[in-house]
């Protein structure tokens, strides 16, 4: 608002001294143009006096000097504005006698009349004081417009930052209240989804607990005499062990509220590739975990085992040989490795499927960082950061 005060200021004072300049002009010319009109002299006459210092010459020979040479003797009948360097400013009226006799001039000096310019250089001080207060103004103004519409906006945006749903009670500002109101519709629309969605999740767990325990049940009782085909068996007690996790970390979807348990990532990492491993030994993939020391981050343990199981699962699938590198540091916990890379692997692995997805919302909900990311010239890089 200041910089369109500022200008609307000086083409304010463009346009003013072009209209006066202008103004003055015409006053002159038509000053001229009446004594003219108003006087007929004789052709031959001498410069006489007419009102208000003008002079009239009869003939081109009679006119001054400095006048005749602005002025050629064919120069049409009108109203001209004639500068001279020495001599000043004149306003001329031209009238040609209709009869073929010699060309009346009047001749208006407006040297001491035009001080237009001197003027504004006098009074340019007034000026700018004016053009300063008027900038004032507008600053003022502005900054109670702004303030008018910034405050309310401010009290939206850290309602929005805090999480409580916008209040339109008190906002007087029209826009912002209609934003208000269209944030809040927002924001309750997408509570109800929420709210769907871990009651889906919740339900959902709840209702494949039973079924699971009793599939539990069932592995520890042939635990006790494991059946002729021991192959058959350790994949259906690993799946059993699987679906576990995968229950145990869609029904943490569904909780509400933070957590502040901990738990160490090398001990369960270790755990994992125990559980999925199997084809290790076969010498094909070579699997290394890289580590210090255990690193404790801010995770539920059955929420790691969903996480890094899940992701070490993976990297198991898509690497049918080469090798598999785990690294864990105070600052994140990563699983690189030499396979097709996810989604480029046999028809029967395509997809990431509920695993890797899974993965990636139990790290939003504790506010983790996932990132996967090519490696040259095949692999891929999958890597876990928590916040400090």
């Amino acid at each position: 608002m200041a910089l369109s005060a500022t200008l609307a200021l000086i083409l304010m004072g463009a346009f003013f001294t072009l209209f006066s300049y202008d103004l003055e002009d015409a006053i002159f010319d038509r000053l001229v143009a009446t004594a003219a009109n108003g006087r007929a002299d004789d052709a031959g006459m001498a410069p006489q006096a007419a009102t208000l210092g003008m002079k009239t010459y009869v003939g081109h020979t009679s006119l001054p000097p400095w006048i005749g040479d602005a002025l050629p003797v064919d120069t049409p009948g009108g109203e001209h504005e004639v500068f001279t360097l020495e001599h000043g400013h004149f306003h001329v009226a031209v009238r040609p006698d209709a009869a073929a006799g010699p060309t009346r001039y009047v001749v208006f000096d407006t040297t001491e009349l035009t001080s237009t310019t001197r003027h504004l250089r006098r009074t340019s001080g007034l000026l700018l004081a004016s053009a300063l207060l008027a900038l004032l103004g507008a600053a003022g103004l502005s900054h109670v417009v702004a303030r008018r519409l910034s405050h309310p906006l401010e009290q939206l945006v850290a309602q929005v930052r805090s999480d409580t749903p916008p209040r339109t009670e008190g906002v007087v500002v029209t826009e912002v209240h209609a934003l208000a109101e269209a944030l809040s519709v927002r924001d309750a629309r997408i509570q109800a989804l929420l709210e769907r969605e871990r009651a889906f999740n919740r339900d959902a767990s709840h209702e494949l607990r039973t079924p699971l325990a009793v599939a539990q049940g069932a592995v520890e009782i042939l635990e006790r005499d494991p059946p002729t085909d021991a192959e058959t068996f350790g994949r259906l007690r690993k799946a059993v062990h699987h679906m576990g996790l995968l229950t145990e970390g869609i029904l943490w979807l569904a909780r509400a509220g933070r957590s502040d348990e901990s738990c160490g990532l090398v001990g369960i990492s270790r755990e994992m590739v125990a559980l999925y491993g199997d084809h290790l030994s076969h010498g094909d993939v070579e699997l290394v975990i890289e580590a210090e020391a255990e690193v404790f981050a801010p995770l539920p343990g059955s929420v790691a085992r969903v996480m890094l199981g899940n992701l070490i699962k993976n990297a198991l699938a898509y690497t049918s040989q080469g090798r598999i590198v785990i690294h864990i540091v105070p600052e994140g916990w990563s699983i690189s490795d030499t396979g097709v890379g996810f989604g480029r692997g046999e028809p029967e692995h395509a997809g990431f499927g509920i695993g890797l997805s899974l993965v990636e919302r139990l790290a939003r909900r504790f506010n983790w960082t996932m990132s996967i990311s090519t490696l040259e010239p095949h692999g891929t890089k999958v890597r876990l950061a928590w916040p400090s």
